[in-house]
């Protein structure tokens, strides 16, 4: 009783979600090139202004940073300009990630610029600057 139970349960799931689970293939646009390119040129733009704003809140809390904390005379000062010494820091180093990422979106602008294209499942790279002959026979 027991396992016929778990056997019904099992396979209602599994019908169940293979109906959900289906792909519907709509047709792709024509100058979906054109706005994958326009995406990722101003993901890129942004993540570099992003990166170049954290870099220089960095470099000025940390130069702030040991600016207090030199002029102090007591602990209190030297706290507060080693806490903005190390939020310097930390925003400095934050600011690595996100210049890779504007590069890594600039690459996959110019590759849809180019005629290319990305995928990200099956990894693909169909670029259509190169020249190519093929030769087929039937037996």
């Amino acid at each position: 009783m027991k396992r016929t139970l778990t056997m019904s349960v099992f396979l209602i799931f599994l019908f169940a979600f293979e109906m959900v689970s289906g792909q519907v293939n709509e047709p792709q646009p024509i100058n979906q090139k054109q706005d994958m390119y326009d995406f990722y040129s101003l993901k890129h733009k942004r993540l570099k202004t992003t990166g170049f704003i954290l870099l220089g809140a960095g470099v000025g809390l940390t130069v702030g940073g040991i600016a207090v904390a030199a002029s102090s005379d007591s602990w209190d000062g030297a706290g507060s300009g080693a806490i903005m010494f190390i939020a310097g820091g930390l925003s400095t180093i934050a600011s690595i990630p996100v210049f890779i990422f504007s590069g890594s979106n600039k690459r996959k602008a110019k590759t849809y610029l180019v005629g290319g294209t990305v995928s990200g499942r099956n990894i693909t790279f169909n670029n259509t600057r190169f020249l190519s002959i093929g030769l087929k026979t039937n037996f």
